[in-house]
């Protein structure tokens, strides 16, 4: 077995779940024979403090052990405490980002690029090129935006109250209330998006079991994802926010990835989690100093924004759902109904919540993080850059438009988006206004004053010059 787990460890990395489950199947025994023949090694070292510490136990007739201190994790390969604890009986540093409770691991080596310096640098430079009060204005309008989408990835979306209630709460808390990972903080949020009209929902914690799931052809539940047993969720919340202390001064991107899935894995909330998961992606880069106020990232739009991008978001959840569900699928029925302690009734049952416990407790998000890293990308270079980019030409348009005709500011809306979409003066703009586009020569110079000002157009200097049309969104 000592063979066999040092060969691991050097070249398959620490793989919590695999390891409890491991350690959980062998016993103490094989551990401690390799410490006792071994007390100065390296790697029996490691794998005796990560028995004691997965298991909760300690290894009869084993002493400390000698050598110099090691570190847990290479921090070159994941994402690790800033700040190890030093475990004097195994000469080890623990730089393991959670706790025992929920230590979810991200892997850096086999991630693309995931410096956060560069995508910082393209956020400043869009204040300098299109100036504060732009940046403002985008990120107001993609802050509904951000809301609208994130009940759409739900399924839900058409209640304006509560797509006003999402986008107020990321405006008023994100990376300003003292914790959004505290029973408080989360409770704070989880009013806010959810407002006071609340139907069989209870706030805070939940106290019941919970699953994703859908209904079959013949009207029977299907489990997609089954959450751990509620009595476990106040502990893996508080690893989650041992983690989020730990790894501070870390990677903000990967901790923002960490963050949002760890918390939808375990979902500690009987509403709202989603929708939270998500807020604290943007909560968390803007603790981590990664972006500047008022800027909030569309990424709820961009997971939204086409089915490949949907179906990606799904594969990314998958990639844990998908071997958990294999292995709890068949303890899960549904039978008789049970009244929980918080009131909510529900007719699920399971007869061994522990088989899924070390793959909640120790989820490997290395591929949610990859998939999450290029969603934040997306959303700077083209969610945030074109909605300034827009609004850009949008004021030029409107500038363009007043030294032609005079209106109101809702009509000049009203042309520049019609003129956008159909690159022409159409029959229902020239009904809206007859009295401007029957004239022919005043009708196109409108056409050529808004279509200019969105780079539509050649320019005036060089009629052959073909400028590509951006991808815009009117509205």
């Amino acid at each position: 077995m000592s063979a066999h787990l040092t060969f691991a460890l050097k070249h398959e990395g620490v793989e919590l779940d695999f390891l409890s489950r491991l350690f959980e199947a062998s016993g103490p025994e094989p551990l401690a024979k390799w410490s006792l023949e071994e007390p100065t090694g390296a790697y029996a070292r490691r794998c005796g403090f990560l028995y004691e510490w997965l298991t909760n136990s300690i290894l009869d007739g084993v002493g400390d052990a000698g050598g110099n201190y090691v570190d847990l994790l290479d921090a070159s390969q994941y994402l690790a405490a800033k700040i190890p604890d030093k475990v004097r009986r195994w000469r080890i540093n623990n730089n393991l980002p959670g706790t025992r409770a929920f230590c979810p691991m991200i892997g850096i080596e086999e991630q693309g690029p995931t410096d956060p310096v560069p995508l910082r640098t393209e956020i400043d430079n869009m204040v300098a090129q299109f100036g504060t009060e732009t940046i403002e204005r985008a990120v107001n309008w993609l802050t509904m935006k951000e809301s609208k989408a994130s009940f759409a990835i739900e399924s839900e979306g058409k209640e304006q109250d509560r797509i006003r209630r999402l986008a107020q709460a990321m405006s008023a808390h994100c990376g300003r209330i003292e914790s959004a990972l505290t029973e408080e903080g989360m409770l704070m949020i989880q009013q806010a998006i959810m407002g006071n009209k609340l139907l069989g929902v209870k706030l805070g914690i939940r106290k019941s079991p919970v699953f994703v799931g859908h209904t079959n052809s013949t009207f029977e539940p299907v489990i997609d994802y089954l959450a751990p047993h509620h009595d476990q969720v106040p502990e893996m919340v508080e690893g989650l926010r041992a983690f989020e202390l730990r790894t501070r001064g870390q990677n903000p991107l990967l901790r923002a990835a960490a963050l949002s899935f760890g918390f939808v894995y375990i979902h500690p909330l009987g509403d709202g989690n989603g929708r939270l998961s998500r807020f604290l992606i943007n909560d968390i880069l803007r603790r981590d100093g990664f972006l500047p106020a008022p800027v909030i990232l569309p990424v709820s739009a961009v997971i939204s924004e086409n089915a490949a991008r949907r179906a990606a978001y799904d594969t990314a959840l998958e990639h844990l759902s998908r071997p958990l569900m294999a292995r709890m699928d068949a303890l899960c029925n549904f039978s008789a109904t049970v009244r929980n302690e918080d009131g909510v009734e529900s007719n699920l049952h399971v007869t061994d919540w522990n088989q899924g416990l070390s793959t909640w407790r120790y989820a490997d998000l290395t591929f949610q993080s990859e998939y999450l890293v290029e969603v934040i990308r997306h959303s700077i270079l083209h969610g945030l850059k074109d909605e300034a980019v827009y609004l850009l030409r949008y004021d030029n348009a409107c500038a363009n438009l007043k030294e032609i005709i005079e209106g109101r500011d809702q009509d000049y809306a009203t042309i520049i988006r019609s003129l956008v979409t159909n690159m022409k003066v159409s029959d229902k703009l020239r009904k809206m206004y007859p009295g401007v586009f029957s004239d022919e020569n005043l009708a196109t110079r409108i056409q050529r004053a808004v279509l200019k000002a969105f780079e539509l157009l050649p320019g005036e200097d060089d009629e052959d010059q073909v400028v590509p049309r951006m991808d815009v969104v009117a509205r």
